[in-house]
């Protein structure tokens, strides 16, 4: 009998640990695959994780830091683990950053200006006060209105002129009461609204008012009449006289000055006992007194001190000199007197 072939005697072991062996090797990639994979999605599925990318100079190490967080119950905790990889060209810091608050600063009130113009700030600053009269006045004078029957129809009584309004209390309407000293800063933003003056009755309502340098007020007619609006600058003032009519009921006409002065007069021609009165200023920082004598300034005041000014058309003129700090309320009292009689 013949020995079998060795080689052929091989064959079948070899067709079967061959095929054995792949399936093994293949298993092994595809099991170190699976693991690789897990730990990219962990990486990119952890919780609280913030990821911020800034650029660095070449002196930097280019790393990534990644950060992540987890919280137990109980007390507030966190565990932070940090792991550090090589990128090229890219810092990328997931660390939370600490935000420090500012100091309280004061709120802008008006906005930027343009022309280099002062922003307005609310310093906590607020002044407030009253008008007094002192003295008996002498009685307000009854306007006679038989040459125009249209205003005298516009009126149930008698009006009279309004030299000294007050209240019982003694407390002076129609005072204007501004900031005359103390401003370092030069220039203020124009205000956009358009204050009205307007003739209601025939007579100019309201009888005092304010407005800035360059600021649009509104002039309006609204009585079924005729008028003329003529505004009287005192003499040697920078700003010009105007004089226009407005002969039908609802018109407006816009106009501004472009100097300050204290106080611009206007009268109608039409009807000789209409008078207005207007405060100029470079600055926000005025008021009229309402009936009760009680006046108050718009907020934007820096601390400082500054000299108050109130101006009465028969009761004259009287300051006070006042300091002011940041967040405090300052009250200013004016007691005006009435002039003795000529």
């Amino acid at each position: 009998m013949r020995n079998p072939d060795p080689v052929a005697n091989d064959q079948p072991r070899f067709i079967v640990i061959v095929p054995v062996v792949l399936v093994c090797a293949g298993a092994i990639y595809l099991l170190l695959l699976s693991r690789k994979a897990a730990r990219e999605s962990i990486h990119s599925a952890a919780p609280n994780t913030n990821i911020s990318v800034s650029r660095a100079g070449p002196a930097a190490s280019n790393q990534i830091v990644r950060r992540s967080a987890y919280y137990q119950l109980g007390p507030r905790r966190s565990t932070v683990s940090q792991e550090t990889q090589s990128v090229e060209g890219v810092i990328v810091l997931d660390q939370q950053r600490e935000t420090k608050t500012p100091p309280p600063s004061d709120r802008i009130v008006s906005g930027s200006a343009p022309g280099g113009a002062v922003v307005l700030v609310d310093s906590g600053i607020e002044i407030r006060g009253k008008v007094t009269l002192s003295g008996t006045p002498p009685p307000e004078l009854t306007i006679d209105m038989t040459h125009d029957p249209k205003c005298g129809a516009l009126h149930s009584q008698p009006i009279s002129t309004r030299h000294y309004v007050a209240d019982s209390s003694g407390g002076l309407a129609n005072v204007f009461v501004y900031v005359k000293s103390g401003l370092t800063e030069k220039h203020f933003p124009v205000p956009a609204d358009a204050p009205l003056l307007d003739q209601v009755g025939c007579e100019y309502t309201p009888y005092v008012m304010g407005v800035q340098v360059n600021q649009k007020f509104r002039i309006k007619n609204s009585d079924p009449t005729l008028h003329n609006v003529h505004a009287i600058p005192k003499p040697g003032s920078a700003n010009k006289e105007f004089n226009f009519a407005q002969p039908v009921k609802d018109m407006v006409t816009e106009k501004s000055f472009p100097n300050p002065e204290i106080l611009v007069r206007f009268k109608c021609e039409v009807h000789p006992w209409m008078f207005g009165y207007v405060g100029v200023l470079e600055h926000p920082f005025f008021s009229v007194t309402g009936v009760n004598g009680e006046f108050r300034l718009p907020p934007g005041l820096r601390p400082g001190r500054y000299t108050l000014e109130a101006t009465h058309l028969k009761a004259g003129t009287v300051s006070q000199e006042i300091d002011v700090r940041r967040g405090e309320k300052t009250t200013v009292d004016f007691t005006m007197q009435v002039p003795a009689a000529r």
